[in-house]
């Protein structure tokens, strides 16, 4: 039975975490972004999902470090825009990486080794899927501030 909810419950989880990259990326002024915002849905298409994630993750970061480097007296991020507008720092990417490489090990794994390391698989898993969390609250916390910049610039 809890298979079955876990089943129904990640397409939703899912959708949602795809609505996040898709809105931060519409919150990015159009000659910011380096990647259309509909194309986060690539990621559903099975295997070409695997690596477009690895792509859409670069991409937001770039969009983000983009748009916070064309803010002028920034407020909102402090020595965080200071690290940005030096190039030193892709917001988000490091984590973003981590869970899109983790991701694709536990499904290569889960599948070249099936039932003969269910720990390592399982430990692999569970660190992709926290560094997955971790990566959406990253990305939701530079949406929200990407939007408090944009309101205070109306």
């Amino acid at each position: 039975m809890l298979q079955l909810i876990l089943l129904g419950a990640f397409p939703v989880i899912a959708i949602l975490f795809l609505m996040t990259e898709q809105s931060t990326l519409r919150t990015i002024r159009t000659e910011n972004r380096t990647l259309q915002p509909g194309l986060v849905w690539l990621q559903l298409i099975p295997l070409f999902g695997q690596v477009w994630q690895f792509i859409v993750v670069t991409r937001i970061a770039d969009s983000i470090r983009k748009e916070i480097a064309s803010w002028d007296n920034d407020s909102i991020l402090g020595a965080e825009a200071l690290a940005i507008e030096d190039g030193n720092k892709r917001p988000g990417y490091g984590i973003g990486i981590a869970y899109c490489t983790l991701n694709v090990i536990s499904i290569l794994l889960n599948y070249l080794l099936s039932r003969s390391s269910p720990v390592i698989t399982g430990v692999i898993s569970l660190a992709a899927t926290v560094c997955w969390i971790s990566y959406w609250v990253t990305l939701s916390g530079y949406k929200k501030k990407l939007r408090q910049k944009n309101l205070a610039t109306l």
